[in-house]
């Protein structure tokens, strides 16, 4: 049995995926379907077995006669119920470049380079083991992620960029909150309040100076 990396196999194929499928893992399949009316059947499974067929986690049947890519799941040779929105990017006669991205609750699906379609676990990720290809089609080349360097399939999906949290308030530098001006003005100079319209005194006692006098005479 082969296993991954494997250029130009024999239709239809089998082959092992080194390790497995597990969150962060990739394949892709690069191939042409060269006659109208024929389809690209693709199966992640379990075991190695074909017919019958072990669990599938995910089938990919591309359809370019019904304008369909139809995704799936086999589970105890029980079809699943198939989703095929979404059209079919891949043409009779031109290269397809299709990757499948395992993630922790579902496959991704880039064609080409482009996002296409996603496809929720309906088995565990672990039984995604081997990878069967079959019908009309050409295949130039099958890799995964645990290839050797410069075999590894490039991600079309970049990470998602850290969440910006917004940091505390922070004064501008030099800035000191309810700062005295430098210089003050000089407080004013004391004005004594006006004389005592009937006479004597002065400043903030009128009339004081007229009693001090009274008294001396007396």
């Amino acid at each position: 049995m082969a296993t991954l990396p494997i250029f130009s196999p024999k239709i239809p194929f089998l082959g092992l995926i080194p390790g497995g499928l597990s969150p962060g893992r990739m394949v892709r399949i690069k191939g042409m379907i060269n006659n109208h009316g024929e389809r690209c059947q693709i199966h992640i499974q379990s075991g190695a077995a074909v017919n019958p067929r072990d669990d599938v986690t995910l089938q990919i049947s591309i359809r370019p006669n019904e304008h369909a890519i139809v995704r799936n799941s086999i589970q105890n040779q029980v079809v699943g119920q198939e989703e095929r929105y979404g059209g079919c990017p891949i043409h009779y006669g031109a290269t397809f470049d299709l990757l499948i991205l395992a993630e922790v609750n579902q496959y991704k699906i880039a064609i080409n380079g482009v996002h296409f379609c996603t496809f929720p676990h309906r088995l565990p990720l672990h039984n995604a083991r081997f990878v069967s290809v079959s019908g009309g089609v050409v295949i130039y080349s099958i890799i995964s992620e645990a290839d050797t360097p410069g075999s590894v399939p490039v991600n079309p999906y970049p990470p998602a960029p850290p969440v910006q949290y917004p940091s505390p308030y922070a004064p501008p530098i030099g800035f000191v909150p309810n700062a005295p001006p430098s210089s003050l003005p000089p407080p004013p100079p004391y004005t004594p309040l006006p004389t005592h319209p009937i006479g004597g005194g002065g400043g903030h006692y009128p009339g004081r100076t007229r009693r001090l006098l009274f008294m001396k005479l007396f």
